[in-house]
């Protein structure tokens, strides 16, 4: 008995479905006689490839002569139909690779003169498979073949065809067909059979097919058969393993309300049902993608195949996701879901895995679901910053840093001991006696707290309050996903050329998307208009930042800081003798010079009046030269605050024996070193 595809094989160009491209060229090319020596006709299986070659062969043999395009009906063209014509060739290159196989049925017998017609035909189908010998061996007939000689390729992958043949032929490219021509074959098929077939079974064959028509037309038989000429929506599904449309729309709304029960519970049917569970994929595949072409540019019949009501079906599920990017991973997911099911194992657990990630993404941790946990969180704050006043970002960026600047709570100070005696070696006539210091002073010195009122050197952004204003207003001119990441974020420093921006978040998902390339220039272009022509660098938050010290319990022993800067003690000529060096009584330097403002020496102000039990007192760095060494750290590294304060003594001697001289350390904070720098 005839197969159906059989039966209703074109048989002219005018009952070729589709592929109007092809046909026209062909066409032209017989009635010009313009036709040329060897042809490729690649393209997916079941689109007309061989039946093309079929038809072309009876144009070159046909007895109504070159120039005319053939009818079917003379007896060259039944003989090409039923394939017993002599001068046409079909082989197949699947069974046939070899290089001893090619030149015994082509090379050998190329130069003989047709028997019937005016030309000799070579249909060589499925021709990827030809080893490279055989190719190499059929270089040379198919660049200078007898004038009597036309070749015709067919293959389903013309990748694998070597560059030296594809260069030789005529390429033609057959596409898929589409539901419309193909669902206009099945129902000439069923008005010729007698078939009463319902128009949900057509479109359930069609949607098998994927634009096949040898598929479609095989399942369109197969149904037949089952339901005695009857095709009902019922049995395409049992016979096809399709999917109800209920079982799709469950699915969907399963997805989009993440209800992982509904999931579960649908897959569970579906196998007690006996489905094929790749088929269930490959339909929730199609179905999502209707859905995301819907939710992005709206319902397009020339994009979306669907009814008025299966179209305003799509629309209602289209408008359960929050977006269409939600739906393009879900597209993701389901692609390599597909590919799980097809690789083996378990295909109930993997569709459920792969369901549980789409509707849960906190289940899964690529880039794609953490995003979509981002955007969750956003939509839900998008209430809270409405409600939030016009500038939110603003004073939560400008509150740290007066917090910060808020004064620690300074340390009862306790009272200096009395420095040890002279040693004996020490000459007797000592300079006159100092002015003591209190003892509360010297225990107060290096407790100053870091909030003391020493602004850095002006730069070249506004500093302060104005500053975080400022950068406040760069983060609200942002897109939201790169603002959201910077709403815990502020300037540590700005010199005029690198602006430096701290972030609370210092998760390495957080850092590595602020510093990549793309995000640091959309940065340095918000900042422009604002801070002038910055380059941006994003840093982690520094949770322990240098204090001052509290006072320090061993008042003989000079000051060891971690890392700092020591202020040089004034250059003196070394004394030749261990004798004291007269000196003026100095006065203690007075905190207020860490300002910024005063950059002239300050007035230095008249000694105390001497206390019983006097203490001598270290020497201290003169009010000028202090405030120079401060004004100079100020310009060059901006933020300088004092960290310590001790003496060159060693430890055996006393801090205020002649010939020591205080040391002042300092430490600043410019986003490039972690801890102050000595030295």
């Amino acid at each position: 008995m005839e197969s159906l595809y059989t039966k209703y094989r074109p048989q002219t160009f005018s009952d070729v479905v589709g592929q109007v491209p092809v046909v026209s060229t062909l066409e032209r090319a017989v009635l010009n006689q313009t036709l040329s020596h060897a042809y490729l006709f690649c393209g997916p299986r079941g689109t007309g490839k061989t039946t093309m070659a079929r038809i072309l062969a009876k144009a070159l043999v046909c007895e109504e002569g070159p120039g005319v395009l053939p009818d079917g009906t003379c007896e060259q063209c039944r003989s090409v139909a039923e394939g017993i014509h002599p001068d046409v060739a079909e082989i197949d290159a699947a069974s046939r690779t070899k290089v001893g196989e090619v030149r015994e049925e082509i090379i050998s017998k190329v130069d003989f003169a047709p028997v019937l017609g005016r030309s000799k035909v070579y249909i060589v189908d499925e021709v990827h498979m030809l080893s490279t010998a055989a190719f190499n061996a059929l270089l040379k007939t198919l660049e200078e073949p007898p004038a009597h000689v036309t070749f015709i390729f067919c293959t389903t992958d013309p990748q694998k065809i070597p560059t030296t043949v594809l260069s030789r032929l005529q390429k033609f490219t057959f596409s898929p067909l589409s539901d419309a021509d193909i669902r206009g074959r099945l129902e000439t098929i069923c008005q010729g059979e007698g078939y009463r077939a319902e128009p949900e079974a057509l479109d359930l064959v069609v949607r098998h097919a994927k634009g096949g028509m040898r598929d479609a037309i095989s399942a369109l038989e197969q149904l037949a058969v089952f339901g005695d000429g009857n095709v009902s929506a019922d049995i395409a599904r049992d016979l096809l393993g399709q999917s109800s449309e209920d079982v799709l729309v469950r699915l969907v709304e399963g997805l989009a309300a993440r209800d992982t029960g509904e999931l579960f519970g649908v897959v569970a049917e579906v196998v007690a049902g006996g489905r094929d569970l790749q088929q269930l994929v490959a339909e929730l595949t199609l179905r999502v993608r209707d859905l995301f072409v819907v939710k992005s540019i709206g319902l397009l019949p020339a994009l979306v195949a669907a009814t008025a009501d299966a179209g305003a079906e799509l629309e209602r599920e289209a408008a359960l996701f929050e977006d269409a990017d939600r739906l393009s991973r879900i597209l993701l997911s389901l692609s390599d879901a597909e590919y799980a099911l097809k690789r083996g194992g378990d295909q109930r657990i993997a569709l459920e895995i792969a369901l549980v990630r789409m509707a849960r993404p906190e289940g899964d941790l690529t880039l794609e679901s953490l995003n979509e946990r981002m955007n969750r969180l956003e939509a839900q704050m998008v209430g809270d910053v409405a409600s939030a006043p016009a500038a939110p970002r603003a004073a939560s960026a400008s509150a740290k840093p007066v917090a910060a600047a808020a004064p620690a709570p300074t340390p009862e100070p306790k009272p200096v001991p009395a420095p040890k005696p002279a040693p004996p070696s020490a000459p007797a006539s000592a300079p006159a006696p100092r002015a003591p210091e209190p003892p509360a002073s010297r225990a107060q010195a290096p407790a100053v707290p870091a909030s003391a009122p020493m602004a850095p050197a002006p730069t070249p952004a506004s500093v302060g309050n104005g500053r975080d204003a400022a950068w406040a207003e760069v983060v609200a001119s942002l897109p939201p996903n790169e603002a959201s990441l910077l709403d815990a974020s502020r300037v540590q420093a700005d010199d005029g050329h690198l602006l430096i921006i701290e972030v609370d978040d210092d998760s390495p998902f957080t850092l590595g998307i602020l510093r990549r390339p793309d995000v640091l220039q959309e940065l340095e272009d918000a900042c422009a208009p604002i801070f002038g022509k910055r380059r941006v660098d994003v840093v982690p938050s520094r949770d322990q930042k240098p204090h001052a010290p509290a006072p320090s319990t061993r008042p003989s022993a000079p000051a060891t800081p971690r890392q700092g800067f020591r202020a040089p003690a004034p250059a003196s000529a070394p004394a030749p003798a261990p004798a004291p060096r007269p000196r003026q009584a100095p006065v203690a330097p007075s905190r207020a010079a860490a300002a910024p403002a005063p950059v002239n020496p300050p007035v230095p102000t008249p000694p105390p009046a001497p206390q019983p039990g006097p203490t001598p007192a270290a020497p201290a760095v003169g009010d000028d030269e202090f405030s120079s060494i401060l004004s100079g750290l100020q310009n060059t590294f901006g933020s300088v605050e004092v960290l310590s304060v001790g003496t060159d003594a060693p430890e055996d001697e006393v801090p205020g024996d002649a010939g020591f001289d205080e040391e002042y350390e300092f430490g600043y904070d410019d986003g490039f070193v972690e801890e102050p720098l000595d030295d």
